[in-house]
């Protein structure tokens, strides 16, 4: 969210909702974005809707940075949060922001860039590509916020009931059971 610079009224796409792209749906929610999330699973968008994204869109059912230009007037995006690790889906959050607009890539990216294009948007639109880490803060922001600042206002906003964690618990398994798993 810091690395985003995210704005009450900003609309901001949210690729991959995953755990990480759950919690990143809600927390630009409550800075007062409009949250268009994108996920091939069901179940998930299910969840980020349940959660208060505004919208959801499958990438099966055609191009999101279209649909998410469509939501907006043609305008696109003011961030997009790339945290699926999927090159594609790194280049349709560079399709879906305004112009020189921001993506925070979030999701990592082994091997070589197969579907990332630099041309098209990326170039024409000025987009601005960040890369963000789930564990650590921009240097530029380290004199406010730590670790422990960034542990303790998630804690908060948990235990307050305005970040729904628990609803992102799938699974329950006991340490004995794990352990016969596991060897």
């Amino acid at each position: 969210m810091l690395d985003a610079d995210i704005h009450v009224g900003d609309t901001v796409a949210v690729f991959g909702l995953g755990v990480p792209g759950q919690i990143a749906a809600q927390l630009a929610r409550l800075n007062g974005a409009r949250v268009i999330a994108v996920d091939g699973i069901a179940s998930r968008g299910e969840l980020a809707l349940k959660l208060g994204a505004d919208h959801v869109l499958d990438p099966a059912d055609g191009s999101a940075a279209e649909a998410i230009r469509e939501m907006t007037d043609g305008r696109g995006a003011d961030t997009a949060l790339e945290i699926t690790g999927n090159y594609r889906a790194l280049h349709e959050a560079i399709r879906a922001v305004a112009y020189s607009s921001r993506v925070c890539a979030a999701g990592f990216m082994p091997g070589d860039g197969k579907g990332l294009y630099l041309g098209e948007e990326f170039h024409h639109n000025r987009v601005q590509v960040i890369s963000s880490q789930i564990s650590g803060v921009a240097p530029a922001l380290q004199h406010r916020w730590d670790r422990y600042r960034l542990t303790r206002t998630a804690t908060e906003l948990a235990v307050s009931g305005r970040l729904h964690m628990t609803d992102l618990i799938t699974h329950a398994v006991s340490a004995s059971t794990r352990s016969r798993h596991c060897r």
